[in-house]
């Protein structure tokens, strides 16, 4: 896949958000449903760099991944990132106020080459790690 080819496909993914009300997030769009926070991300551990692992190694990362979310005290839910054809997803984790450079090191740390982030009254940020 081209750098273009992947660009394209991160902004055509669904990031589903199961929370008290479950809402779905896309590149370049203000998501209403976040605009009481003052930052946040969506992120993930699967597949690093982009490797295809299998599915117990990468719950075994998101575990390892929830388990930083949650030593530092920030309050989380559940995702999903799914692709437009909706052939592949990633279970992922909303995380609410957290920092960029929060975000960027727990990307950095799970190898990932992007995540999405946002700010209040911001549109949602696909920021890239490498």
């Amino acid at each position: 896949m081209t750098t273009e080819q992947l660009h394209q496909a991160f902004l055509n993914t669904s990031f589903k958000v199961v929370a008290k009300t479950e809402f779905t997030i896309k590149i370049d769009i203000v998501i209403p449903e976040v605009q009481d926070l003052n930052s946040w991300a969506f992120i993930t551990a699967w597949n690093p760099s982009p490797e295809i692992l299998s599915i117990e190694e990468n719950r075994i990362r998101n575990k390892n991944l929830e388990e930083d979310i949650i030593k530092v005290g920030l309050k989380y839910y559940s995702g999903i990132g799914i692709s437009e054809d909706e052939q592949w997803s990633e279970e992922s984790f909303f995380i609410e106020n957290i920092s960029q450079d929060k975000a960027n090191e727990w990307a950095a740390k799970y190898n990932q080459l992007a995540y999405v982030f946002g700010y209040k009254n911001e549109k949602a940020n696909l920021i890239y790690t490498k």
